[in-house]
């Protein structure tokens, strides 16, 4: 997936770096076993990026990148605190797999602080970053960070265009504005090629067959 829908589609970024790990999560479906170890080197990888305050764009491998997504990167990064993070929308909380940032001491203490929760909570990344959440806002405390949250037409998926139950081959319409699609609330390596094919070949509502 990575290959076919992230690193040939990455036009004009001026460095793409991708990462392989061994798959720890063979199914690919979200919290199955293996899910926490794969979000662990996610963070490793994000730990892994030079620490010198370059705008960063981390995506996983089931998002297809669209054109001018570059574009507008730079300009929604403009408009970011220095030391901010910018998550994707997943409706029910923060969403780990699209994230821009600019690479400072501030945003490694903050992958570090999530790993090093991670397995004492025994919780993913994007579980453990919500759980902090909460409680800043339950004790009016603050994250080590700001956050904040990447518009919904443009990092776009299953859920930000109205859905709450798991994709079983629907055919949908994708936000005219969208620049990068991840296909969340998909399941399984097969299911979620399948969504993307049909994102990046227009393919996501299908023509009505005319009668003979």
């Amino acid at each position: 997936m990575c290959q076919r829908f992230v690193l040939s589609r990455a036009y004009g970024f001026r460095e793409v770096i991708s990462v392989e790990y061994t798959q720890r999560c063979p199914t690919g479906s979200f919290k199955a076993e293996g899910w926490n170890e794969c979000m662990l080197d996610k963070l490793d990888c994000l730990r892994r990026v030079p620490m010198d305050g370059q705008p960063t764009l981390y995506v996983d491998s089931d998002v297809a990148l669209m054109p001018g997504l570059l574009q507008w990167a730079e300009r929604q990064i403009a408009e970011q605190a220095f030391d901010g993070i910018a998550m994707s929308d997943d409706v029910v909380q923060w969403c780990a797999g699209v994230m821009l940032f600019r690479s400072t001491s501030r945003t490694h203490a903050f992958w570090r602080l999530i790993s090093d929760l991670s397995p004492v909570w025994n919780l993913p990344d994007q579980d453990v970053i919500d759980q902090l959440r909460r409680q800043c806002e339950q004790r009016h405390g603050e994250l080590p960070v700001p956050i904040t949250v990447l518009p919904g037409d443009r990092v776009a998926n299953w859920a930000t265009i109205g859905n709450r139950t798991v994709w079983q081959g629907e055919d949908f319409d994708m936000p005219q504005g969208c620049v990068a699609w991840h296909a969340n609330w998909c399941l399984g390596v097969e299911a979620k090629t399948e969504m993307l094919r049909r994102v990046v070949m227009g393919e996501t509502r299908r023509p009505t067959p005319v009668a003979a």
